[in-house]
């Protein structure tokens, strides 16, 4: 083997070990990290599912914002209320569900859902989002979403399809 060839290999080598030891050191409980990029008058993905401890970050923003809707937030969590333009990375520490909305598109129905963990009993938790853009009626917008919410659970099975 000529001394060009063996070198070669042992920098790939060298490097492929390098490689397995990060991946190796790497924690499994480490936080992950999930993207939502505003697309036009929409965030994509629309439904987030992370764990406890996941960050999201928000990008592509441009002409847009992220601010909870306050009756749609789990106790504990904090409300977000972000300038418009901001890229950021935002930790989600309290299981539920977490509903937010681009503030100057929220008209054209521009919002999106984070499921933090496994939230007790979701059905209900959608249930009493829903009855509050009744009540509040500014809230009216994140009605489809949580239909999609819903069904986006049921096909995944986190959620019992209602009785036909």
């Amino acid at each position: 083997m000529s001394t060009h060839v063996r070198l070669q290999f042992s920098t790939v080598f060298a490097a492929a070990v390098m490689a397995l030891g990060a991946a190796a050191y790497a924690s499994d409980d480490a936080p992950t990290s999930h993207v939502v990029q505003a697309k036009g008058v929409k965030f994509d993905p629309m439904i987030v599912y992370i764990e406890p401890g996941d960050k999201v970050s928000f990008e592509r923003m441009p002409s847009h914002n992220v601010e909870t809707i306050d009756e749609m937030v789990p106790e504990g969590q904090e409300k977000i209320f972000t300038e418009l333009g901001d890229n950021i990375e935002l930790a989600f520490d309290v299981e539920g569900i977490v509903v937010y909305k681009c503030t100057p598109h929220w008209g054209n129905r521009m919002g999106g859902i984070i499921v933090v963990g496994e939230p007790e009993d979701p059905g209900a938790i959608i249930d009493a989002y829903m009855a509050s853009t009744e009540v509040v009626q500014e809230n009216l917008p994140a009605r489809g979403l949580l239909k999609r919410l819903r069904t986006d659970m049921e096909e995944k099975g986190l959620i019992e399809s209602p009785a036909s």
